[in-house]
């Protein structure tokens, strides 16, 4: 914690994050706690992010650490996936076309030339599932989930999965 002054008044800054991002980019998320349920971001890469892929339609893609268990990933899209129905009125609603893959990406440091760090090269290393929904007035077979309550529902299930991630080396990773 630092407090920062000047110009008559003080400012009290406070260091808060849920174990930051690590020189690999996946931070200590890698075997330390379960994928979390939030948004992902450029600054926070792990978490979910959506895009609208048709009328009713949409993508949902879950991005964890590498190794990230499957289950835990598929509960976070259902999670999702209700919460975007229920938030747009939407009764009933289907997940399908699951895939699940590894992204791998190097990067070089930056930094002053001969200043420590600079030009090393890094890997970082995510697991991805990306999975389709569509929602619907009516079930149109028994696949459909209705919307009412089951984001309740499974946001629960999500709270009690504390299933974290095995630490992987993204050095030794098999990406795709």
């Amino acid at each position: 914690m630092a407090v920062l002054s000047g110009m008559g008044g003080a400012l009290l800054v406070a260091g808060c994050s849920q174990s930051g991002i690590g020189a690999t980019g996946i931070g200590a998320f890698a075997g330390v706690g379960p994928v979390p349920y939030q948004h992902a971001s450029a600054f926070m890469p792990v978490g979910f992010s959506e895009s609208l892929i048709g009328q009713d339609r949409y993508r949902i893609e879950v991005k964890g650490p590498l190794g990230s268990p499957r289950e835990r990933m598929e509960k976070i899209a259902l999670t999702r996936a209700a919460e975007i129905g229920k938030d747009a009125k939407h009764k009933y609603f289907k997940v399908e076309g699951v895939q699940v893959s590894n992204s791998c990406k190097s990067y070089v440091t930056g930094g002053k030339p001969g200043s420590m760090g600079a030009g090393k090269t890094k890997v970082s290393a995510h697991t991805i599932l990306t999975a389709d929904v569509t929602f619907a007035p009516a079930p149109a077979d028994p696949s459909f989930v209705e919307t009412r309550g089951a984001f309740e529902r499974y946001r629960a299930e999500l709270d009690q999965d504390q299933t974290s991630s095995p630490p992987v080396d993204p050095s030794t990773a098999q990406c795709g």
